[in-house]
C-alpha cells in the first residue's frame, strides 16, 4: 500500500465583517497585544494591525477587534476571509482585500 500524508494548510486568514475584523489564534499569539491600532493602504487595499498602547489603540478582544468605525471611515465593504502575513520586522500584520 502507498500511503500519502496530509498536512494541513498553515495560512492565515482573517475574518471581515460589517463590524468586526477577527484574526486568527496564530496572529494574535505574534501580535502579543490587548490593543491594536488599524491603518489602511487605499491603494493596494491593505488593512495593517499592529500593536498599540491602551490609552491609544482598539481593544483586541481574545481574536475580535471592533472596527466598525474604521470600516465606514475608509468605506471598506469587502466581506469575508482575507489573506494575513505577519511581518517579523516591524511586528505588523497584513491583510490584503
Amino acid at each position: 500500500m502507498a500511503f500519502e500524508v496530509y498536512y494541513p494548510r498553515s495560512e492565515n486568514f482573517v475574518a471581515v465583517s460589517k463590524n468586526h475584523i477577527t484574526l486568527n489564534r496564530n496572529l494574535v499569539a505574534k501580535l502579543n497585544a490587548d490593543h491594536v491600532q488599524l491603518a489602511y493602504d487605499r491603494d493596494a487595499k491593505i488593512i495593517r494591525v499592529s500593536a498599540a498602547s491602551p490609552d491609544s489603540g482598539l481593544i483586541l478582544n481574545k481574536t475580535r477587534i471592533g472596527a466598525k468605525g474604521f470600516l465606514q471611515y475608509f468605506g471598506i465593504e469587502s466581506k469575508g476571509k482575507f489573506p494575513a502575513t505577519f511581518n517579523e520586522e516591524d511586528k505588523s500584520i497584513y491583510i490584503q482585500l
